[in-house]
């Protein structure tokens, strides 16, 4: 290319006040290469200031004003250093809402204004960009659109908030509305998982009935789609997105609410399980919430709504079944109260015993560990024996004698552990058979008539010593005559 045309480019971008031929000149320049080149030249920059003027007329035509901060986006796009002034010089054009950017025919010049608002911060912006991805066509201008609003908002739920607010009340001219709608929805939430899986955003409150909302919401005026396509089409978008927030954050595995919106979809189709179409996304979300049962199994929180949840996502009842108890086979280090919830579908609640109840049975435990030390002390106050008796049978029987020994090493064993337990319960004996005490029918009862207040204790009585070690309450009375 000769210099004189460049240079005519250049007066024509400068001079013209007809939008298309300054749009024309500048593809011409760019084309050409001639930006990068000439990018200092004052006619290049006047042509500029044509489009700032414009685009802060709040009384042009709203296309021109859009187009106008597309092409200065467009015009610096090899400059983009020069973009924040540019920016800036607009300013006084976004006091107010821009127009609706559908306006715009072309994608690449909603491309360019959606890149020019993500540089700008406003209050309206928000439902702006949300306005403008609802009625959005193309991916580039979409995906653009999404990235603004998520880097803008506190949580995933707010986004859905913002998308619901943008979609209610869209009402498509064409000949299948619901169905258009649909499918718009579709790849609004295509952009939408694909951008929040990248983002570092919290979940918030609430996203499984959000997500829901944003459904009914967008298919309230239209009603649900009828062809099988968008259906399908929908229907596969929602449980991706759900597989991708659940994998993202997973977190929301565990809360069964997550999968509203699936249920919604499932009302789209007549037949006893998913279609073979989505169902490759299905098991998908059968192992997310597979591995949500498990998570909180190993803690020991059997969550019904979530078992209900993986009959949804399964399609039929039979194969949820089998999913579940597959679970509780394989992951055996789960509790086997879980476990067999997993098998059944049942959680077995066990009765808590009253406090009355649970004090009768330590009672009558109690009265038997304390027969048991009775025994344990009496086996022990003839352990002088022992000796006399292996002396005999190393006279008689020496084969007999590592036996025996064997058997009062486990009976001295028994005799601690006896004790042992006693002392835990805090139980001790008063008396000793044999003993000649005091008669005192706190303690004892007499196995006939006495004479005179001394006794012989036949059977010692088992007590429960108190916190200062002190006797305390009778567990049962021992004998005496």
């Amino acid at each position: 290319m000769t210099e004189m045309p460049a240079e005519q480019l250049l007066d024509t971008f400068a001079s013209t006040d007809d939008s298309s031929v300054r749009v024309q000149a500048l593809t011409d320049l760019m084309t050409a290469k001639v930006i990068p080149k000439r990018a200092d030249d004052a006619r290049f920059d006047a042509g500029l200031h044509r489009w700032v003027s414009v685009a802060n007329t709040l009384e042009a035509v709203p296309r021109d004003r859009l187009l106008a901060i597309a092409e200065l986006i467009r015009a610096t796009q090899q400059l983009k250093k020069r973009q924040p002034a540019l920016i800036k010089l607009i300013q006084p054009g976004l006091r107010q809402p821009l127009p609706p950017l559908a306006v715009l025919e072309d994608s690449e010049a909603r491309l360019n204004v959606a890149r020019a608002c993500s540089q700008i911060d406003t209050p309206w912006l928000q439902t702006y960009l949300a306005a403008s991805l609802a009625t959005e066509a193309a991916p580039k201008p979409r995906a653009e659109l999404m990235e603004s609003i998520v880097s803008r908002s506190g949580t995933i739920a707010d986004v859905l908030v913002l998308m619901s607010m943008a979609f209610e009340g869209q009402h498509p001219q064409t000949e299948n509305p619901a169905d258009s709608l649909a499918k718009r929805l579709a790849k609004a939430l295509e952009t939408f998982r694909a951008t929040v899986r990248a983002s570092l955003l919290d979940a918030g409150a609430d996203v499984g009935r959000r997500l829901d909302a944003l459904l009914r919401t967008t298919l309230a005026s239209t009603g649900k789609p009828q062809s099988d396509d968008a259906q399908i089409e929908l229907t596969r978008e929602v449980a991706l997105t759900l597989h991708d927030l659940v994998r993202s954050r997973f977190s929301l595995a565990t809360e069964p609410q997550t999968f509203l919106a699936l249920q919604y979809c499932r009302s789209f189709f007549s037949g006893i399980s998913w279609p073979r179409e989505v169902q490759a996304e299905m098991d998908l979300l059968v192992q997310d919430v597979s591995e949500a049962l498990v998570m909180l199994g190993r803690m020991g929180v059997p969550n019904q709504d979530l078992l209900s949840r993986l009959e949804l996502v399964c399609g039929i009842k039979e194969r949820a079944r089998v999913v579940a108890s597959q679970l509780a086979d394989r992951h055996t280090e789960i509790d086997e109260s879980i476990r067999g919830w997993l098998r059944t579908g049942r959680m077995v609640t066990p009765i808590a015993a009253s406090d009355v109840l649970q004090e009768s049975l330590l009672t009558s435990v109690d009265e038997a560990l304390g027969l048991a030390l009775i025994d344990a002390r009496t086996f022990k106050a003839s352990s002088e024996a022992e000796q006399r008796l292996t002396s005999s049978l190393e006279i008689f029987d020496p084969a007999l004698v590592g036996l025996f020994k064997g058997i009062v090493t486990q009976s001295i064993a028994m005799h601690n552990a006896i004790e042992d337990l006693a002392k835990r319960r805090g139980l001790e004996l008063v008396g000793g058979v044999g003993d000649e005490i005091e008669f005192s029918p706190k303690y004892f009862d007499a196995l006939g008539a006495l004479h005179g207040t001394r006794a012989t204790v036949r059977r010692p009585a088992i007590v429960r010593s108190s916190s200062v070690g002190s006797v305390g309450t009778v567990v049962k009375k021992g004998l005496v005559e």
